[in-house]
């Protein structure tokens, strides 16, 4: 009886912690809800069938047929960012209201007749198109979600020369953090437990998704940690949430993937391997985004500063292929179409940079690509226009590592004596993440050993106290 109890209750925690870990993941600043506003819903049935095609595309469908409850809806969300539908003849109307809001990023119409509300295109910047066939609507929109991730793909920067972690920018705190994230993510614990809690928490969060439903259900039957690269390549569940996890720079999301994201990334070192033994000695790679212009001006403002982005970096050999993926993108005239040129001296490159050619076991071997794991940073050379292109021309940088090595070496001689792993969650409190320096300790606290646990208490407190 007891036994049944305690299982009832540790099932009832582990429900508890999924729901605050997704309701976590739903509130990031890049997550996306679509809203579809139509009075003229033809019947619960007809909404219930469309929302469930939406579903497929993104998890997160709101459908409103009164024009205040849906206005109070869009106010009240503040870090998520909207896709919103509407009809044509009810667009000016709802339009008025929430165009200016920033959580509305784009806007679809869908009507009747397209030629009696083609005005909308040129009075309302945020309109993508308007259609009059419900699956051409869907086509875009997931299109446009596709643009979304790419175009909201966040540059940490790193001012050379910043040796305090008490100086250090709020942008180079981010730039550092990326950089330990090996060091971290290698001193959480791995097991089948973790395997199935990753599972778990999936399920959870796409539920209401019919399409990634039956893609979990395959990867729990087949996976294996091999299958790291294809999987992630197939740009389903696993690609989008892995990514927006990597987003969050949560500890605890982050302790949830472990298993996959260290899969990963150590099946990425196993093919890097492969590239020093080619004879290849210049690598040039290319990748082409529709950045937001806000981004594509603070990376003009990195020039010469070394940068990484927050999570991995997919790019391709073949130009022409990125150069057509950037033309592809949005008809918004708020975005930037950007050619990144990378260019490896493969002699000169640490071998510890860990970048790879997954072609041959990529989900799409067409693409020819190169994949960066997570900590590999960069340094902006130059920038150029061509035709409708900005080219943003970078090398591969070995600093990265070595930045932080010093950080933690400092960190080290402060508290002299301790562990490796006391040293990183130390100097993520220092960097003022103390939620997610308090949470990483609480994680040791499942493996550690006599020695290390009083460090572990103090430094939870000393977060604790930082906190206030």
């Amino acid at each position: 009886m007891a036994e049944a109890v305690e299982s009832i209750h540790r099932r009832r925690n582990n429900y508890e912690f999924n729901n605050s870990l997704i309701e976590r993941l739903r509130q990031s600043q890049h997550n996306l809800k679509l809203i579809w506003f139509d009075p003229n819903i033809k019947s619960k049935e007809d909404m219930k069938t469309k929302k469930e095609e939406l579903r497929v595309i993104n998890e997160h469908v709101n459908i409103f047929s009164d024009l205040d409850e849906c206005v109070k809806f869009i106010k009240s969300i503040k870090n998520e960012t909207i896709f919103l539908i509407t009809s044509g003849i009810q667009a000016p109307e709802i339009l008025s209201q929430v165009l200016d809001l920033s959580q509305v990023d784009s806007i679809f119409i869908f009507c009747m007749l397209k030629d009696r509300h083609e005005y909308l295109l040129t009075k309302y910047n945020k309109i993508v198109g308007i259609y009059t066939e419900f699956d051409d609507l869907c086509k875009t929109i997931e299109d446009e979600f596709d643009f979304f991730n790419k175009r909201i793909e966040t540059f940490s920067s790193f001012e050379k020369g910043e040796q305090s972690t008490k100086d250090l920018s709020k942008e180079s705190s981010t730039f550092l953090w990326y950089q330990i994230f090996n060091y971290i993510i290698a001193r959480l614990p791995r097991n089948q437990q973790a395997k199935e809690q990753m599972i778990q928490l999936c399920k959870d969060y796409y539920c209401r998704n019919r399409k990634e439903m039956k893609n979990i259900e395959e990867f729990e039957q087949t996976y294996r940690s091999e299958y790291a690269i294809y999987w992630y390549s197939k740009k389903t569940f696993l690609y989008k949430i892995v990514n927006k996890v990597l987003r969050t720079e949560s500890i605890e999301l982050i302790h949830t993937f472990r298993v996959f994201i260290c899969d990963l990334s150590e099946n990425l070192q196993r093919q890097h391997e492969k590239i020093f033994l080619s004879k290849e000695k210049i690598l040039h790679l290319y990748r082409g985004v529709a950045l937001d212009i806000k981004e594509f001006n603070r990376l003009k403002q990195s020039q010469g500063k070394l940068i990484s982005t927050n999570g991995y970096l997919s790019t391709s050999r073949d130009e022409l292929q990125a150069r057509k993926y950037a033309n592809k993108s949005s008809k918004r005239n708020d975005i930037v179409r950007v050619l990144f040129h990378i260019e490896i001296n493969i002699e000169k490159i640490d071998k510890n940079i860990i970048f790879a050619d997954i072609t041959e076991l990529s989900n799409n071997p067409t693409e020819v690509e190169v994949l960066f794991d997570i900590n590999v940073c960069f340094e902006i050379k130059s920038f150029e226009e061509d035709k409708s292109f900005q080219i943003i021309n970078m090398k591969l940088s070995n600093e990265g590592p070595k930045i932080a090595k010093d950080f933690l070496e400092s960190t080290r001689k402060e508290i002299e004596g301790t562990s490796d792993s006391i040293i990183v969650g130390r100097l993520l409190c220092d960097l003022g993440e103390y939620d997610e320096s308090q949470k990483y300790f609480q994680q040791l606290l499942d493996k550690t050993n006599n020695e290390d646990r009083p460090w572990i208490e103090f430094n939870i407190g000393r977060a604790l106290d930082f906190k206030g």
